[in-house]
């Protein structure tokens, strides 16, 4: 055979070889471009979603800090309201235990089967039917006697206002700590 004939083989395979090598190489990179492609698509589609996932959360915050922020006006209303009323009370208090003490304001009490002053019980005078026969009336209590009354009522006061105040506290306390939270519309 001729040495140029094998050489023309041997160029021709290797040809081939470099040829199928190159279409290989090129599939390879389309094949490549095409999953580069798929996972940049892939990579923008999670990033969407992770980007409204995100933005979810965040008005979800924003509604929860709202929400939050509404409740505390709304505690701080109250509590304000209820400080005026509670001063206000007390200032009363004291305007009517100082009447009482001086005398300027005497306590009465109803009673039933009320006698007069007098004395007289009988209840046998013309003007004076009802009277003794268990008729209705009031009896005025000596200053002394009103003060320590009205300071036993006002105490008691004292002591509901202490106990509202501990709850007061302790629902603040709760709702700080995030136990409790006042939902929206709700009254």
């Amino acid at each position: 055979m001729n040495g140029y004939f094998i050489t023309g083989i041997a160029a021709g395979v290797l040809g081939i070889a470099i040829g199928a090598g190159g279409m290989h190489y090129t599939v390879d990179a389309v094949e490549l471009s095409h999953e580069q492609t798929a996972h940049a698509n892939d990579n923008t589609r999670h990033t969407n979603d992770l980007n409204l996932i995100s933005k979810a959360a965040l008005d979800a915050e924003n509604r929860a800090i709202e929400t939050h922020t509404v409740a505390e006006g709304k505690i701080a209303t109250m509590d304000e309201q209820l400080t005026k009323e509670r001063i206000a009370h007390e200032a009363d208090n004291k305007l009517n235990r100082d009447a009482i003490a001086d005398g300027n304001r005497r306590l009465r009490i109803a009673v039933s089967n009320f006698h007069p002053a007098s004395g007289d019980q009988t209840g046998g005078s013309p003007g004076a039917g009802s009277v003794g026969d268990g008729a209705s009336g009031y009896a005025y209590l000596p200053s002394a006697t009103g003060l320590a009354l009205f300071s036993i009522v006002d105490d008691a006061d004292g002591d509901a206002r202490a106990k509202a105040d501990y709850l007061q506290g302790y629902v603040r306390e709760l709702e700080d700590s995030g136990y409790i939270v006042k939902q929206a519309g709700a009254d």
